[in-house]
C-alpha cells in the first residue's frame, strides 16, 4: 500500500505484506477450525471489522473455531491470538503497538424477523514491567427486520485494564432505525460512547473504547472520531445522525448523511484547565455516489464538510477553522480471480 510516486524506480524495498492467508478444516458439516492471518468481522463491525476504508484494512493472525447448526439458525465462534515479536526459544516479550493477547466467544441465533448476538471480548497488553493488563468487552447486538423496517440496537460494558487505563468502567449504547421504499432508504440512529467529566482524576478510565471496529462506517467519513478515548481526551462522544440512500437506477446510488457531534459529558479545556468545554463538538455532511460500471468494476465519488465548534478546536488542537472541506474518488475492481 503506497501512493503514485512515493517510491522512486529500481530501488529495493522489502516491503509486501500479506492481508490475509487463512486455511479452514471441516471436521463436520457444523464443525470447522479456521487458522491464519484472517479478518475478523462480525455483527455491524462495531467492535470487530475489517475497516476496509483503509489501503490496508485490519487483519489478525488468529485461530477460530467455529460452529453453525442451518437448521436451527444457531452460529458459535470461539478464537485467540497470542504475539511475539520474533521465534524465541525463551522469553516472549511483546513491545509493539498491539495486543498481546486476544480471546473472544460470538454467538449469533435468529428468531423468524429476529436476529440476537452476543459477544465476550479479553485483550491483554504487556507492560515494560512484563505484565499484561487485561480489558473485558462483553454486550449485544439485536436487530429486526420486517418487510421495509429494520430496527438494530447495541448494548456493551467494559472493564479492566489496558495499555494506558487502569480500572475501566465504560459502557457503549447504540440504536438505529430504518424504512426502506423500492427506491429509497431513510434511517436515523443515536450512538453514545461513555466518557469522564471535569471532576475525574483519570476521565479516560470512564470511556468506551470502539476495539477494532471500523469506525469510519458510524462517525463521519473525515474520521475525526477514529480512536475515541484519545480524540475525545476521555470526554465520550454522541453522534445523532440521519441519513438517505436513493436508488437512481439499477447502478447508480447517492446518499447523503448527517452527523451531530457531542462529547458525553463536560471535560476540562486542555488549552485552560480552569475552564471546562461546552459539549456540542460540530456537524458533518457525508455525500456519496456509487456507479456500479460492470460486475467488476464500480466507480464511488464522495463529498464531506465539517462545521466544526470551538470545543472541537480546543479538543483536538486544530488551527481554528470553523469549516472543513473533504472529497474523494474511487475505483473498485472485484475480479473473480479462483473460480
Amino acid at each position: 500500500m503506497r501512493v503514485w510516486g512515493e517510491v522512486e524506480q529500481l530501488q529495493d524495498n522489502a516491503s509486501v505484506n500479506i492481508h490475509e492467508a487463512w486455511a479452514r478444516m471441516k471436521f463436520s458439516e457444523q464443525l470447522g477450525l479456521k487458522l491464519g492471518r484472517q479478518e475478523l468481522v462480525y455483527d455491524d463491525q462495531r467492535l470487530l471489522g475489517s475497516v476496509n476504508w483503509t489501503q490496508q484494512a485490519r487483519s489478525h493472525d488468529a485461530l477460530v473455531v467455529q460452529f453453525g447448526d442451518p437448521e436451527s439458525d444457531l452460529q458459535i465462534d470461539l478464537g485467540g491470538s497470542y504475539n511475539q515479536e520474533a521465534e524465541n526459544v525463551f522469553g516472549n516479550s511483546y513491545t509493539l503497538s498491539n495486543y498481546k493477547v486476544l480471546s473472544y466467544l460470538w454467538l449469533n441465533k435468529a428468531f423468524g424477523y429476529f436476529d440476537a448476538s452476543a459477544l465476550f471480548l479479553t485483550d491483554g497488553f504487556e507492560q515494560q514491567t512484563g505484565q499484561t493488563n487485561f480489558r473485558y468487552t462483553y454486550g449485544t447486538d439485536l436487530n429486526y427486520n420486517r418487510q421495509r423496517w429494520n430496527v438494530s440496537g447495541s448494548a456493551y460494558y467494559q472493564q479492566g485494564d489496558d495499555g494506558s487505563r487502569r480500572n475501566i468502567s465504560a459502557y457503549m449504547l447504540a440504536a438505529e432505525v430504518s424504512y426502506n421504499l423500492d427506491f429509497l432508504q431513510f434511517r436515523t440512529g443515536y450512538d453514545y460512547l461513555s466518557g469522564g467529566n471535569a471532576n475525574d482524576i483519570n476521565p479516560a478510565r470512564n470511556t468506551f473504547h470502539t476495539l477494532y471496529a471500523t469506525n469510519h462506517k458510524f462517525y463521519g467519513n473525515m474520521d475525526y472520531f477514529l480512536n475515541i478515548p484519545v480524540d475525545t481526551r476521555g470526554g465520550g462522544l454522541q453522534d445523532l445522525y440521519l441519513g438517505t440512500n436513493y436508488k437512481v437506477t439499477e447502478d447508480f446510488n447517492a446518499g447523503l448523511t448527517y452527523h451531530s457531534f457531542a462529547l458525553a459529558n463536560e471535560i476540562s479545556d486542555p488549552q485552560n484547565i480552569t475552564e471546562t468545554l461546552d459539549q456540542y463538538l460540530g456537524s458533518e455532511f457525508d455525500l456519496n455516489f456509487s456507479y456500479q460500471f460492470t460486475d467488476e468494476i464500480t466507480f464511488n465519488i464522495g463529498y464531506a464538510t465539517l462545521f466544526g465548534s470551538t470545543s472541537l478546536n480546543h479538543l483536538q488542537l486544530r488551527d481554528g477553522k470553523t469549516t472543513e472541506h473533504w472529497g474523494w474518488a474511487m475505483v473498485v475492481l472485484t475480479p473473480e480471480i479462483i473460480q
